[in-house]
């Protein structure tokens, strides 16, 4: 969990001080793609984990929506952060042009 929260910190900190010169698109298109990748690597896991499919008829659908509310609730998630932050973000940068 730490390391989840030091790569969000540290993410922070490099689009605030701009490190890559990104425009904001170019960071939007990325984060999708790194977030279809996550899901990609999330369902391979689950299809991974034999134990879980062999339980998937004794589980059924508690397993799948307990999948599908943790997909959902990722997406959600990091939607809303996104912006938030892309909001903080477009502020503190017009408040450094006025000064």
């Amino acid at each position: 969990m730490i390391e989840v929260l030091l790569a969000v910190a540290l993410g922070v900190l490099v689009g605030h001080f701009n490190v890559f010169s990104l425009k904001p698109q170019v960071i939007g298109k990325f984060t999708s793609v790194c977030l279809i990748i996550m899901l990609l690597a999330m369902g391979i896991q689950l299809g991974a984990n034999e134990k879980l499919l062999g339980d998937l008829g004794r589980i059924g659908w508690q397993a799948l929506v307990l999948a599908l509310a943790s997909i959902v609730g990722s997406v959600l998630l990091v939607r809303l952060l996104e912006s938030r932050i892309s909001k903080q973000l477009e502020q503190s940068k017009q408040e450094a042009k006025r000064r």
